[in-house]
């Protein structure tokens, strides 16, 4: 699969100790990413901020231990802040509203879909 990006996920777990949400940031570094901010001539305002993002097997080691979920936070690029909110982010995030994990067939095949808005 060809990859064209980096990105940076920002995973959210709740803590029952401290009874707040707490942020993990993990960096990714071969996607393919598809979309972004902007006006869609075909689509229109709805579907223009969509964002379409295929994780390789194959190019990032240790992908099976990464956690994807719906209202998780992705970032093109790689970003180091720690975050305890959103709006922490000073950079363009989208929510994941789909996560499809493609782990069957062969290896160079597999990979995880994530939707995000």
């Amino acid at each position: 699969m060809e990859t064209n990006k980096s990105m940076t996920l920002y995973h959210k777990r709740y803590n029952p100790k401290t009874r707040i949400d707490e942020w993990d940031r993990y960096s990714i570094k071969n996607v393919m990413w598809q979309g972004g901010k902007g006006a869609s001539i075909n689509k229109g305002y709805e579907k223009a901020n969509d964002i379409n993002v295929w994780i390789p097997y194959d190019q990032n080691e240790e992908l099976e231990f990464i956690s994807f979920a719906i209202g998780d936070i992705i970032v093109e690029g790689i970003v180091e802040d720690n975050i305890t909110k959103q709006s922490d982010l000073k950079v363009d995030n989208y929510n994941i509203t789909a996560s499809i994990n493609n782990n069957y067939g062969s290896f160079d095949m597999q990979h995880v879909y994530l939707g995000a808005k």
